[in-house]
């Protein structure tokens, strides 16, 4: 980490810290946020990024309230397509279709890649559910962690607890922290101290408008970065559970990740920005546009995936196909992965039924075998793939730069 870069508009102070590194003692600086500020002052640029991606927020809710009866029908896949594109930011890559089959069947066998992407999808899951009992907080995210790294290569005696040893973020792992791009702050006083700093400025009633409060409480997390690993999935995940609590969504309709995967260098530069120059401006305004273009992204998915749905729909009834397999497609938005057995235990069939919907929408190139196995297939809907995960990675690895 370049210490001179962080002058008198650092947000921020440097602290020394020794770091044993192959058995000798390396000294060097971390980087300890001081709290969020109560007030910003922004560009007027700034200011109309903000709103823009206030306005397209708005009306993505809307529409969510409006066409569907049940907004964790598009809420669901999601879900899912932020868990792949927040994974492979972080370096993690699984296919789509592997991480959905393997849900739906859990006998079949799971890489790291995949077994880290289900993870996600269970710790946001669980997220929202725990939102009724548990504000975000430091507690809050211990929870998600633990979650996120279990049965993984990153599940050790610290998992689900704030770190208590030092971590360096480097251009690949196992750097010095010679070589770092950023070093937080160490294990301790001062990093518990910034993350109930961080808690109660999230809370607390404010003039900040909601969307600059969501993208200064992101930085700040990823600032004091209190995990071992799965610091960014899980800011990100809090960031759009942020988005509901403030009332500028009713569901997680938005997928962040995705912005930021394609931008990840410029993304990571500007965290670091802020923390040495106090970029303020740069950083919310690149943090609003990711919500503009994701929410109005999101919206044009929401039509396209209602579109085929009805389409399909009339397609099928045109041919005289009915009951199970109509029954399915209906859902097809909602779970684009199915098997014989998944359809047959939640529309409580027959076996030989499910088989028979399945062969029809096979039939009429609605679904299509994916394992190429003649035992515990798995079926998907292409063309619902293609509206969901188009832009995604196909190749799994599991290389993380840094921590």
């Amino acid at each position: 980490m370049d210490l001179e870069r962080f002058g008198d508009e650092a947000t921020g102070g440097l602290v020394p810290i020794s770091v044993d590194e192959a058995g000798r003692s390396v000294e060097h600086a971390a980087f300890v946020p001081d709290p969020l500020p109560s007030t910003l002052e922004l560009a007027a640029s700034t200011w109309s990024v903000v709103a823009d991606a206030a306005h397209l927020l708005g009306r993505l809710d809307a529409l969510a309230k409006e066409l569907l009866p049940n907004p964790m029908l598009v809420a669901r896949p999601t879900i899912r397509r932020e868990a792949v594109s927040t994974s492979a930011l972080e370096g993690t890559f699984a296919p789509a279709a592997e991480v959905l089959s393997s849900e739906i069947d859990e006998g079949l066998p799971r890489s790291h890649a995949v077994t880290e992407v289900i993870n996600f999808i269970r710790a946001t899951e669980y997220a929202i559910e725990r939102r009724a009992t548990l504000p975000i907080s430091t507690r809050f995210a211990c929870e998600l962690q633990r979650i996120l790294v279990g049965g993984t290569p990153s599940e050790d005696w610290q998992a689900g607890q704030i770190r208590r040893t030092q971590v360096i973020i480097g251009p690949y792992k196992g750097c010095s922290v010679l070589e770092a791009s950023y070093v937080p702050p160490p294990p301790g006083a001062l990093l518990d101290d910034g993350l109930s700093a961080w808690e109660r400025w999230i809370h607390a009633e404010s003039d900040l408008h909601a969307l600059i409060r969501v993208a200064a409480a992101h930085y700040q997390f990823e600032a004091l970065h209190p995990f071992t690993d799965g610091n960014g999935r899980i800011g990100r995940l809090i960031a759009i559970l942020q988005l509901i609590d403030y009332g500028l969504l009713t569901e997680p309709l938005i997928n962040l990740s995705p912005y930021f995967e394609v931008r990840s260098d410029h993304y990571r530069y500007l965290l670091r920005e802020v923390s040495s120059r106090g970029a303020w401006d740069e950083w919310i305004g690149f943090f609003c546009q990711a919500i503009a273009e994701q929410a109005a992204d999101a919206e044009a998915r929401i039509r396209a995936l209602l579109t085929w749905r009805d389409s399909t729909l009339i397609m099928l009834r045109g041919k005289r196909v009915k009951g199970v397999a109509i029954a399915v497609t209906e859902k097809l938005i909602e779970h684009p992965t199915v098997t014989v057995k998944n359809i047959a235990d939640s529309h409580n069939v027959s076996a030989q039924a499910a088989n028979s919907a399945v062969a029809r929408l096979v039939d009429v190139g609605v679904l299509s075998e994916i394992t190429g196995r003649n035992y515990n297939r798995v079926f998907s809907a292409p063309e619902v793939f293609e509206i969901l995960f188009r832009g995604h990675a196909t190749q799994v690895r599991t290389t993380r730069p840094g921590h």
